[in-house]
């Protein structure tokens, strides 16, 4: 106060120009927005559709206006405080809206680049699930028929002893009838699996173009698997039968051969020898057969899954 007058000495403030403290104010600003967007915005994972990607940039706004509004506010109080209440200027409301600006237009960089991030993530975590249960789809029934085929073999098999019981050769053709029950689920299976397959690559893939090209690698790579799948099974029904064969021989024969002490038995009629050599080599053409035809098929679907899969990382970045 002036002793003589009463008056309110003037302060400093009012004598000082208004944009450096502006300009103080408008990197605070700045500086605030790009550091919350650093360190504080929260995304959420988008899915590639239209209800995921709102939410996503509905979030991404919230990151960028919810710090914007508070550091604005924070600034321009301090600007008031500082400046236009001790110079008697007006302007408060005015410049933190100015502030709240500029600490959104500090913060979106950083906040939309961490949006469009987890709208590509989430969209590319859904297609590479979506594509590993379909690989899973297609190749069910294939799994679980030489998994079920090995546990029979394993605990329902028939070896040379077995036969030589009163009911060897009814238990043998037990274990015969489930193979051919196995392979008989595999084939009409087979189909059902693919066409899941095709409805979790079909129903996941947002853009039409991109869905297109997946389900045409898809498409071209199952016809030739299907053709290659049909062989595989025919040779299973040649094994069966060569094992039916085999069977049917050791049975009506019991007495031109024993069990040996290696598992196996020991032939004394050459007429059933060379007959189940015979079986032998032609079992073994079979199984060299199913070995390739599968290599083919193990080769088909790994440039199916490489062309499918280049398809998808294509799509996420776009």
């Amino acid at each position: 106060m002036d002793k003589f007058t009463g008056r309110r000495r003037a302060s400093w403030q009012s004598k000082a120009p208004l944009w450096p403290f502006l300009i103080a104010a408008f990197a605070l600003a700045a500086a605030g927005g790009v550091l919350i967007s650093l360190y504080a915005s929260g995304v959420i994972l988008g899915d590639g559709t239209s209800g995921g990607r709102a939410l996503v940039w509905i979030k991404t706004a919230s990151n960028i206006a919810i710090p914007a509004l508070v550091i604005g506010a924070a600034a321009g109080a301090l600007l008031n405080g500082v400046f236009l209440s001790p110079a008697g200027r007006p302007g408060a409301l005015k410049w933190s809206g100015w502030l709240m600006a500029v600490a959104a237009l500090g913060a979106a960089p950083l906040s939309v680049a961490k949006g469009m991030d987890a709208d590509r993530i989430g969209y590319e975590m859904r297609l590479k699930s979506a594509v590993a249960e379909a690989r899973i789809e297609a190749r069910q029934a294939e799994t679980d028929f030489y998994r079920r085929l090995y546990l029979l073999s394993r605990h329902q098999g028939f070896g040379v002893e077995t036969l030589r019981t009163a009911d060897g050769l009814e238990e043998a053709r037990k274990a015969i009838a489930g193979q051919k029950d196995l392979l008989a689920a595999a084939r009409r299976d087979y189909d059902g699996g693919q066409a899941k397959a095709r409805r979790a690559l079909a129903d996941v893939i947002v853009d039409r173009f991109d869905r297109e090209a997946v389900l045409d690698r898809f498409d071209t790579a199952q016809v030739i698997r299907k053709a290659q799948m049909e062989k595989v099974f025919a040779i299973h029904d040649r094994l069966i039968a060569l094992s039916e064969e085999e069977v049917n021989l050791l049975y009506a024969n019991r007495g031109r051969w024993r069990p040996n002490a290696y598992g196996g038995g020991t032939v004394t009629s050459m007429t059933l020898f060379n007959q189940l050599n015979r079986i032998g080599r032609e079992r073994r053409a079979a199984a060299t057969e199913h070995d390739r035809l599968y290599r083919e098929i193990a080769t088909l679907d790994a440039e199916t899954n490489e062309g499918i899969d280049r398809v998808i990382e294509a799509a996420v970045r776009e």
